[in-house]
Order: structure tokens, then C-alpha cells, then sequence
């Protein structure tokens, strides 16, 4: 048994995504401030579990001798919707991997398009949204793979990308007299449209998110330079195409160097 919404091309995908976006952002508030956020969990992690699977007789299903819950269960295929980083996830994953038959896709959304909102807590007044940067890319998937490394590669695993579109919600800071913004925190973020959806199941899928123009073998820094990852993320990024078997490290010493497979 498989997800229904795999049998649909992406126009109508995207069609359902921003229809439960919409019923999400209109439904029960919570009785906190300013009418934001959900009574169980989140709004993105909402709106992702039922674009999945809008039968909630498939959520939260129990692992059996656990305390583990499967966001998604379908017989022995289980999605889990992992809106933060993949860390905290690594028991959960490691014990599905090594003690059950089930196969896991972990869903992952990437913010492609970005909004913002300003929250005044003084009187709950609410900005018109703006657009504005800090978008992810595909790419940014390699690094964020990092924590799982000890799990790569697993004929079993597999990542959905889904990149979104996005409303963040920010509260000021009232403290911040000059600048209220200084020091705000995100207080809900809303999706609303569904721009892309990739899933990676197996090592050579990776291969795409490689610039078709990196040499076959390259400084850290030279792909640092090719993907625009920087600093450790682009460090952490090669560790994980190693691993998968995509790399080969050729030189340990710095500027450490890696060669295509």
C-alpha cells in the first residue's frame, strides 16, 4: 500500500496542498495569543501529514513493543514528517531500520519562497506579509543529512523533499526600542503553495543535486564555490556524498580534496 497522492501528476498535488494549507490556517485555534498555531502540533506539520494522507486513521500509528509513533503507517511503509533538523530523529530511524521490516521516507520541507509577518505582542496587530530571502535550496538537503550519516546509504530510507512556499509569522521584541526587530522569534509558519516535490531513494538521485559543472575531483573549497554551500555545510555536505559512495576522498590534508565516483 502506497500513498494516493503519488498517483497524482503535480498540478493536482500542488491543487490539494494549497486547499489544506488554506483549512489548516482557517481551523481551530488555540486559546494563547493572537490565535496562531494548532492544539496539538504545529501548522506546517499539519498541513504536510494531510497532504500526504488525509485519512487520520493512518496517523500517529504505534510501533509495536515502542513508544514510537509513525507519523504516517501504511502495512510496512511509514512517513515521517520531520519539519526541523534530523537529529533528533536518528533513534527513531535507527530502531525502524534495525528492528522492523518497514521502509521510511522522512518528508522534509524546504521554505523556496518566503514571507514574512510582524506580530506586535502589545496589541496583536499583525503586518501585511512581505517577501523577503533566506530561501533553501536542494542542495542544502546534503549537510542537513549529516546527523544521519552513520545510516547512509539504506535501500530502506529515503528523503521527500518538498520545497513550499511560506508565511512566517515573527514576534517583535517590545524590549527592542530601536529596533523591535532585534531578537524577535518565529512564532508560526504557515505554508501556502507547494512548488516542488523530489524524493532521493537511492544513492544516484543525490547525484542531481551536484552542479553539472564540478570537476571530477575538486578542493572543498572549489565546491564550496560550485554550490554555494559554505563553511562547514559545505564540509558536512561532501562527508555525506562520500558516504553514499557518490565521492572518493583523494587528499586528507587541507585543502582536502575529493574525486567524482
Amino acid at each position: 500500500m502506497s500513498l494516493l497522492i503519488d498517483e497524482l501528476d503535480f498540478d493536482v498535488r500542488r491543487a490539494r496542498f494549497c486547499r489544506i494549507a488554506e483549512e489548516i490556517a482557517a481551523g481551530a485555534r488555540t486559546q494563547g495569543d493572537y490565535g496562531f498555531g494548532t492544539l496539538q502540533e504545529k501548522r506546517l506539520h499539519a498541513t504536510l501529514k494531510r497532504f500526504l494522507c488525509e485519512n487520520t486513521d493512518y496517523h500517529e500509528a504505534g510501533i509495536e513493543g515502542t513508544r514510537y509513533l509513525a507519523d504516517i503507517r501504511l502495512g510496512n511503509e511509514i512517513y515521517e514528517v520531520q519539519t526541523g533538523d534530523f537529529a533528533p530523529l536518528k533513534p527513531k530511524l535507527q530502531y525502524l531500520l534495525e528492528h522492523t521490516p518497514c521502509t521510511v521516507t522522512v518528508v522534509h520541507p524546504f521554505v523556496a519562497q518566503r514571507s514574512i509577518s510582524w506580530i506586535d505582542p502589545r496589541d496583536g496587530s499583525v503586518s501585511p506579509a512581505r517577501r523577503t530571502g533566506g530561501i533553501e535550496r536542494p542542495i542544502d538537503l546534503l549537510p542537513a543529512l549529516y546527523p544521519l550519516l552513520d545510516l547512509l546509504p539504506n535501500d530502506r530510507l529515503a528523503f521527500r523533499l518538498l520545497l513550499i512556499a511560506a508565511t512566517d509569522f515573527r514576534l517583535l521584541n517590545p524590549s527592542g526600542r530601536r529596533n523591535p526587530k532585534y531578537r524577535s522569534r518565529r512564532y508560526e509558519r504557515l505554508p501556502t503553495d507547494l512548488l516542488g516535490d523530489v524524493t532521493f531513494a537511492s544513492p544516484s538521485d543525490f547525484d542531481d543535486l551536484l552542479p553539472a559543472d564540478l570537476p571530477q575531483s575538486f578542493t572543498v573549497p572549489a565546491f564550496s564555490k560550485a554550490t554555494g554551500l559554505r563553511g562547514i555545510s559545505a564540509y558536512s555536505a561532501v562527508r555525506v556524498l562520500a558516504k553514499l559512495g557518490l565521492l572518493r576522498q583523494t587528499s586528507t590534508t587541507r585543502p582536502m580534496r575529493f574525486e567524482r565516483v
